[in-house]
């Protein structure tokens, strides 16, 4: 690792994911990022008070100041990491854009770290977001030319993909569309923030950067419907549950016939397609050398935890 230090400021780095980031760079790459600059639209939330606790720098973001606000808080800054939520308005993704390009920032993190939608779906299942995320990434790596553009990708979240999934723990019922045996990549948040880190500091090493793609994916771990069934059986000491199996040709056709209506339901199919798993072709061992920096969350370790 590079003994080198930098700085990083965290857009939107007291949201749900957001949180996770600041505090990976505040505690576990303290040494390599001391300055850590969080913008948040609440900073006397209690999340923001305890990432300030940990030595962030609290920016507070308000659109009717946007474009100054952001000029000023990306000065010396080596890293940026996007991590607003999607539904900001189109002037506020511009004027992060915008920003990011005049600044002298070296590496910057798209706002995705969720499902790789650049896989061929079927026809229609390119859901709105995605799309629109396609194109801010495109207009991002064009205006911010000669710096690191990094997209991580690493499927659901645990806590996200239960329900999302059709897995009710309590009710020890699984419920999937098409095979139960088909499996998809999950990682659980803290392990995406680890990543990203990592990442920043190989981008910023002369001596790594050229291992670092554009385009990175990661994959805590990979399970199937029944696998679940299995480890909840395991963990928990109750019998294997019950799994239904949903025909999935009505789900992708009522998908084709109202296109952007159910974002959960495009997740459903494209994993039932096979395209959630994100177990080969990723960077792990890039980000992670044979879990030198921290043994990656299990499905299994999700399921103590509840």
């Amino acid at each position: 690792m590079s003994a080198a230090t930098h700085s990083v400021a965290i857009l939107g780095g007291t949201g749900g994911l957001g949180k996770h980031i600041s505090l990976a760079f505040l505690t576990e790459f303290k040494s390599s990022f001391p300055t850590v600059r969080v913008l948040t639209r609440d900073p006397s939330s209690a999340a923001a008070h305890a990432i300030a606790e940990k030595g962030a720098t609290l920016v507070k973001l308000n659109e009717s100041d946007l474009p100054r606000i952001l000029e000023e808080a990306f000065k010396d800054i080596d890293v940026i990491v996007n991590a607003l939520p999607v539904h900001i308005s189109e002037e506020a993704k511009q004027a992060v854009i915008y920003a990011a390009a005049k600044s002298d920032v070296k590496v910057y993190f798209l706002d995705e770290f969720g499902q790789d939608h650049r896989v061929e779906g079927f026809p229609g299942s390119n859901h709105p977001e995605w799309i629109n995320k396609q194109r801010i990434a495109a207009e991002t790596r064009r205006k911010l030319q000669g710096k690191k553009v990094i997209a991580l990708y690493c499927g659901l979240f645990f806590d996200y993909s239960l329900t999302v999934m059709g897995v009710d723990v309590e009710k020890n019922v699984y419920s999937a569309y098409g095979s139960p045996s088909q499996r998809f990549s999950t990682t659980s948040k803290t392990d995406v923030a680890r990543s990203i880190a990592r990442l920043a500091i190989l981008a910023l090493d002369p001596a790594t950067a050229h291992k670092v793609p554009n385009d990175v994916r990661i994959a805590g771990a990979t399970v199937s419907h029944e696998e679940i069934r299995d480890i909840v059986a395991r963990v928990k000491g109750v019998s294997r549950g019950e799994i239904h199996s949903e025909d999935l040709q009505p789900h992708k056709e009522a998908l084709r016939q109202n296109p952007g209506e159910n974002f959960i339901e495009y997740l459903r199919v494209i994993i039932a397609e096979g395209k959630g798993n994100l177990s080969l072709d990723n960077a792990m061992e890039l980000v992670n050398p044979g879990e030198a920096f921290w043994k990656w969350t299990t499905v299994e370790d999700h399921m103590r935890a509840l």
